[in-house]
């Protein structure tokens, strides 16, 4: 028993180790790909994110009208035809369909001839060969299509991911520095909210507890040594959009956090960051939205893609 309670140890000991080692190959990936796209990146969603907030602006501004869940609905099926008709026009058409014969005919041979040890082979050869061959002609629109519609959910997150403060709710501002006691920092928080608890410093942070005054979309004023840094802040009961950081040149955080122009590289300041409450709904609430979002879209696009001729 003890053997085999030591086989068990060691075996858990193991699969963990494995974890462990995985996890740290994909951050060290990760890491490295952070670092050569970040400048490519960081400055491209500079250009987009400023586009997408307009847009976003005028799209959802026509969808006031609509109850919210009716809102994400429609805009989901037109996004899925808009990338069904992306795909389309990005994509060899011709190649996937041969591609895809080519796999067909031979998981036909794999059946037919499963007794002939060569022609086994050479189908299997060929199967792989074909499904590379689809993978490859699918990379190239998928690529494309994917910068524009992450801009395009990053719009949605700010309206569903999160709501804005009502009136006389409390909310948690936080502004992260690299040495936050070596630094003197104020908030001056404006019309649209007053100061319930004064600056507590942490690690990494100060942080503040403030009470929303009156709706509207309102400027909290940060006063970090001689540098003045401004924070949007947003009051209200319907879906309007919220920034809940404003963040440095990061593609990452530039993609969850479109709205505020970035903080200056040589602000002691990384970022700052008010906690909005999660918005609560099934179908268009916080995460749920994305479920929402894809299961239409996924539909749209593949009841329409025989209509339309494409083929993926």
């Amino acid at each position: 028993m003890e053997s085999f309670g030591d086989i068990l140890v060691g075996g858990a000991n193991g699969l963990w180790w494995l974890y462990e080692a995985v996890i740290s190959l994909a951050l060290a990936v990760y890491g490295t790909v952070d670092v050569v796209l970040n400048p490519v990146m960081s400055t491209v969603l500079s250009v987009l994110n400023p586009i997408g907030n307009v847009l976003g602006d005028v799209v959802y501004g026509a969808m006031s009208v609509l109850p919210p869940a009716w809102g994400l609905v429609i805009i989901s099926a037109i996004t899925g035809v808009v990338m069904l008709f992306m795909f389309k026009f990005t994509s060899n058409q011709q190649a996937i369909v041969a591609a895809k014969d080519t796999i067909k005919a031979n998981l036909l041979a794999l059946k037919l001839y499963k007794d002939e040890i060569r022609v086994t082979f050479i189908s299997q050869w060929q199967l792989m060969l074909g499904i590379a061959r689809l993978q490859w002609h699918m990379f190239k629109p998928v690529v494309i299509v994917m910068l524009p519609m992450l801009v395009g959910l990053s719009q949605m997150g700010i309206r569903y991911q999160w709501r804005a403060l009502h009136t006389g709710e409390e909310a948690y501002v936080h502004v992260y520095l690299d040495e936050p006691l070596a630094h003197e920092v104020s908030l001056e928080p404006g019309s649209g909210a007053e100061v319930e608890v004064s600056a507590m410093a942490g690690e990494s942070d100060y942080a503040w507890r403030i009470r929303a005054r009156e709706p509207g979309v309102h400027t909290l004023k940060f006063q970090v040594d001689s540098e003045t840094i401004e924070k949007e802040l947003v009051v209200g009961d319907g879906l309007e959009r919220v920034s809940v950081e404003r963040t440095g040149a990061n593609w990452a955080t530039q993609l969850f956090h479109p709205v505020e122009a970035l903080l200056s590289s040589s602000s002691p300041v990384s970022r700052i960051e008010i906690k909005y409450p999660d918005r609560v709904s099934w179908i268009y609430g916080s995460d749920y939205w994305v479920l929402t979002f894809f299961v239409v879209s996924m539909l749209v696009a593949l009841v329409l893609a025989p209509v339309f001729k494409v083929k993926f």
